[in-house]
């Protein structure tokens, strides 16, 4: 039956609590779980319980995790999945983790897409081909983000967005004339995701004294 041995606050962001174990093992808890279950020095525990404080506070500390990543921007579950696992914690407590916070909406890919397309757009510009192929990178199915691709971006939209491109690019290119140019602004438009029709839209007419 496990016993507490030493029981250390560690200072840092999160803090934690090092734990020593009567056989020398060294575990770290969260301070909630700590004060919840009475963790202290000579304290004795069934091996059952104390197998249940440990699962409790990686459930609590993975919870934590997931709360730091989106704080610092939204994130589709599947990229917190991906970014949980290089921190270490198990899948079986991701998955509970996340499940927990999608029940108060704090984990939503439904939000997260939304969120996603109306920022791309403002920032970066791009296809809805290359919007669709950077939300299937990020674990976003097509069949929750094909709606919102609809709803946020119209054919008309693109093509909008297409001239708004052309029109920068021309800018920064003023002294560029001719095939020269036409060429560069069609690799351009072509690596931002717009098809040939589309690109043949927005650039009707480019002769040599241009």
């Amino acid at each position: 039956m496990p016993t507490i041995l030493k029981l250390h606050m560690r200072r840092g962001r999160p803090e934690r609590f090092l734990v020593t174990l009567d056989d020398d093992q060294e575990i770290i808890l969260s301070p909630e779980i700590v004060l919840k279950y009475g963790i202290a020095p000579q304290r004795e525990y069934s091996t059952k319980t104390f197998l249940e404080i440990l699962e409790e506070d990686a459930l609590r500390q993975a919870k934590d995790q997931a709360m730091r990543f989106l704080s610092r921007r939204p994130h589709s579950r599947f990229e917190l999945i991906r970014k949980m696992r290089e921190k270490g914690f198990r899948t079986v407590i991701i998955q509970r983790a996340l499940n927990e916070l999608e029940k108060v909406d704090l984990v939503n890919d439904l939000d997260f897409t939304r969120v996603f397309i109306l920022n791309e757009l403002r920032l970066r510009p791009v296809s809805r081909y290359f919007l669709a192929q950077k939300l299937h990178q990020r674990g976003i199915r097509k069949e929750l983000y094909e709606p919102l691709l609809d709803e946020l971006l119209s054919e008309e939209q693109e093509m909008e967005m297409a001239r708004v491109l052309v029109d920068k690019f021309l800018r920064t290119h003023s002294r560029e004339k001719g095939q020269k140019l036409r060429e560069k602004l069609l690799r351009f438009l072509q690596a931002k995701g717009f098809d040939w029709e589309q690109i043949r839209q927005v650039v009707p007419s480019f002769d040599n004294n241009q």
